[in-house]
């Protein structure tokens, strides 16, 4: 495991690292054009604490540009689509929140249109995560809205499934 930026005490995030290393991986194979994604995984509880934790991702048909990304109708309805197959129409697994590239400069930050993106439905449910990825430096920037609103940097942690024991 390894930790990342702690930047705000929100609501921890634990990404699968299977999911890191493929979304790293598509952003690559989608440069010079931003590339864009939905995660998928659960917002739970325990002990009183909540979390949120990300173990696939998808997508589908997007309008892509070097300085632009954004799913066409087609496309959302292709991500729900490859969910449902993968996990059913009554999945446990949720849309809980977007990945994003910047394939461009160095450490990536948000545009006003990657503000807009992630405070609309339906990516603004509480909890939610918005990643913004550099796919040539490996920037991994987790972000959540705080009680005002606005968008700040999250720790998070990377994380493999534990092995059955005697394997």
């Amino acid at each position: 495991m390894s930790d990342h930026a702690s930047r705000v005490t929100g609501h921890p995030v634990y990404i699968l690292a299977r999911v890191v290393e493929e979304v790293l991986a598509f952003c690559q194979r989608q440069a010079p054009n931003e590339a864009l994604g939905v995660l998928v995984g659960e917002r739970c509880q325990h002990e009183g604490r909540r979390y949120v934790r990300v173990t696939d991702w998808a997508t589908g048909s997007v309008d892509a540009s070097p300085v632009h990304a954004e799913f066409t109708a087609q496309g959302v309805v292709e991500y729900h689509i490859e969910l449902d197959e993968r996990y059913g129409p009554e999945r446990r697994q949720r849309v809980v929140g977007v990945f994003h590239s910047h394939p461009f400069g160095g450490e990536p930050s948000l545009s006003e249109r990657d503000l807009a993106t992630f405070r609309g439905f339906p990516y603004n449910a509480e909890g939610n995560v918005f990643v913004l990825v550099n796919p040539r430096t490996g920037h991994f920037l987790v972000f959540q809205q705080d009680e005002a609103g606005v968008l700040v940097e999250q720790e998070w942690v990377e994380y493999a499934p534990k092995a059955p024991e005697g394997h």
